[in-house]
């Protein structure tokens, strides 16, 4: 049973998910910053990113199932209190050890979003009226990766890098008021038993599954590096926070240009997965070949960013209908799954990317290069596998 969407709750679950997105990247400018307070070299700073997204990742796995056998309504409201409690300690912390600390608990916090964002929708909306709630939602919530860095650049120029995580705190308190007196409880009636448990193990054997999956995972990845990176790379130049947040910014819209050129209904799906494969393995080299030459400008960095974010924009709702459209009777089970591993590997990305030297970009452009090799091996079968069946996702 499903019930028309009301715009209240589009706005809250937009404004929830919208609070992870702006944890995520708000601090970017202020790396220069928290590594001169905290004594710390500022490449180890993609500590804290690497941190909320290991946690991030893992615990959608926990919110998922918990949600459909106690409620929405609780577990948002206990998932945003972890995250306060987590932002009020990134406020005091003194450490970087400390910070990452923080970092994790508000990752397990707001993992919560990240479930609410596919099961939500699910819960109030009928098939004629999901994909266009789905639609609105992601356009909502691509509004806040935007927006965080320029709040923090002005934030941490004008009262320091905890003002950041203060600005965190206020905005998920009023996210949580918000919930405790607007949302309603959605969860379905009708039990679910342990489809959870059996669906991960069910989909984790099947080939085509894991291989959008991987794809997914590498889009993301290369995303998440470019992201811990081009704080210490463009403050490397001199650059005010100002100036780096507005910068880190600019390559984001090619995800919505992608997500936009990606449903053209005139284009086939094989055709249109090439080109977000091709994207992010041209963007790949791109990002690897100047560093070859001891090269790395404003340019350098943000061109093959801007061209890798236009693939993976057109590669997440491309490869998440790959990996979902044959599974209708555990589309949520797959989702979670999508969705915790994407950011748990991407975390690990970010922290081994935190390990590697941060003097110019040639790391960023070898991580880059994999993600999109990635990419392109794990399509490549795929692609062959269509083709010898004649089979097309419309």
């Amino acid at each position: 049973m499903t019930n028309s969407p009301t715009i209240s709750i589009l706005l809250l679950l937009i404004s929830l998910v919208a609070v992870g997105q702006m944890a995520q990247t708000i601090y970017v400018p202020g790396i220069p910053q928290i590594a001169r307070d905290l004594l710390v070299r500022e490449g180890a700073v993609q500590q804290l990113m690497a941190a909320y997204l290991l946690c991030y990742g893992v615990s959608q796995l926990i919110y998922g199932p918990l949600s459909d056998r106690v409620g929405r309504r609780p577990v948002i409201l206990s998932g945003m209190a972890i995250f306060c409690l987590g932002t009020l300690l990134a406020i005091l912390s003194s450490s970087l050890s400390l910070l990452t600390f923080a970092c994790g608990i508000q990752g397990i916090g707001t993992g919560v979003g990240g479930v609410m964002a596919r099961t939500l929708p699910r819960d109030i909306c009928d098939n004629r009226t999901l994909r266009r709630t789905n639609g609105l939602l992601n356009m909502g919530v691509l509004v806040s990766p935007l927006l965080a860095p320029l709040i923090g650049g002005v934030l941490s120029d004008w009262l320091g890098w905890r003002a950041c995580f203060a600005f965190l705190l206020l905005l998920s308190g009023s996210v949580s008021l918000l919930v405790w007196c607007r949302l309603p409880e959605t969860r379905p009636s009708r039990p679910v038993g342990s489809i959870w448990r059996l669906g991960f193990f069910q989909l984790l054997r099947e080939k085509v599954f894991n291989h959008y999956l991987l794809m997914l995972i590498g889009g993301l990845a290369g995303i998440v590096a470019f992201e811990a990176s081009s704080g210490v790379l463009l403050g490397s130049m001199g650059l005010t926070g100002r100036e780096v947040s507005i910068l880190f910014i600019l390559p984001l819209p090619g995800t919505f240009l992608g997500a936009w050129y990606a449903g053209r209904a005139v284009r086939s799906f094989n055709r249109l997965m090439w080109r977000a494969v091709l994207s992010c393995l041209l963007a790949g080299i791109l990002m690897w070949l100047p560093a070859w030459f001891g090269m790395m400008t404003i340019w350098t960095l943000l061109l093959p960013a801007g061209l890798f974010f236009f693939g993976a924009g057109m590669l997440f709702p491309l490869a998440t209908t790959g990996a979902l459209e044959p599974y209708p009777y555990l589309a949520g089970t797959a989702g979670a799954l999508v969705g915790g591993l994407q950011n748990i590997v991407s975390g690990v990305v970010a922290g081994f990317s935190s390990l590697l030297p941060q003097h110019d970009q040639f790391s960023l452009g070898i991580v880059t290069f994999v993600m999109g090799m990635l990419i392109l091996l794990c399509w490549l079968p795929l692609s062959q596998r269509m083709h010898s069946q004649g089979s097309e996702i419309v």
